[in-house]
């Protein structure tokens, strides 16, 4: 999964989703020399900002879009990633034809050898669902001449679809083929996930999870060793270890 120098894009559905999911496999990518940006498609500023509505004084929905914005920009810094929002709205995240070929376009003016995304079937989480709908809709067609957009086309990248909603693979069947060892860069995937503050659960859950994965890296992807992992579904093929 990661080799030298790799093009990376990331598509994540919320202001936190690409950091929680991926945000050690990101900087493993960064220290093999790879270019990695990421596409945040909302703030969650409806559905994942729940320390934020928490409070006594409600914020408006502006005011959660800047508090969010802040955080993904600190948080990108520490794993040593670019990002952006597109500030499409969430719950729900609706992405139509103009939005898919939006997507197609940034997929073929960045030129990904790699992209990350959510398991298409985290049916518990819709939006992130919708995601990666669009997003295999986007990498399936970046290279068909007859769909134009700014960019030339492009080959089709190969995507990585990452961790569920905390709690939910087994219901979404998300049976991971590929993992990324994570240990030695999870203590500032820890120190990233603390500035996203709107979601206070992050630390804790993405521990467990992380601890989790390497046990089944350990076991069956032969990573003896591994004390913290990260899990994809490679789409279309089987995959193994990074």
């Amino acid at each position: 999964m990661i080799s030298q120098n790799q093009r990376v894009l990331v598509f994540s559905a919320h202001a936190a989703d690409f950091c929680s999911r991926a945000g050690g496999t990101i900087m493993k990518f960064v220290e093999a020399g790879g270019t990695v940006h990421v596409h945040d498609l909302t703030y969650g500023e409806r559905c994942e900002s729940t320390a934020l509505w928490a409070r006594e004084q409600k914020p408006t929905i502006e005011e959660v879009k800047e508090i969010r914005a802040g955080e993904i920009e600190r948080a990108s810094a520490i794993i040593g990633t670019t990002a952006d929002c597109f500030d499409w709205g969430d719950s729900p995240l609706v992405i139509g034809a103009e939005r898919e070929l939006h997507l197609l376009e940034c997929i073929r003016a960045f030129k990904p050898d790699v992209i990350l995304s959510h398991w298409k079937d985290d049916i518990m989480h819709p939006d992130h669902a919708e995601t990666t709908r669009a997003v295999i809709f986007a990498s399936s067609y970046c290279g068909s001449g007859g769909i134009e957009t700014a960019s030339e086309p492009c080959r089709r990248p190969t995507l990585y679809m990452y961790e569920t909603t905390s709690g939910t693979a087994p219901v979404s069947r998300f049976l991971p083929d590929t993992f990324v060892d994570i240990t030695d860069v999870f203590d500032r995937k820890r120190d990233a996930l603390k500035e996203l503050a709107a979601q206070p659960v992050l630390v804790g859950s993405y521990e467990v999870i992380g601890r989790y994965r390497a046990m089944e890296a350990g076991t069956t992807a032969g990573m003896g060793g591994c004390k913290y992992a990260e899990a994809f579904v490679k789409f279309g093929t089987s995959g193994g270890s990074a």
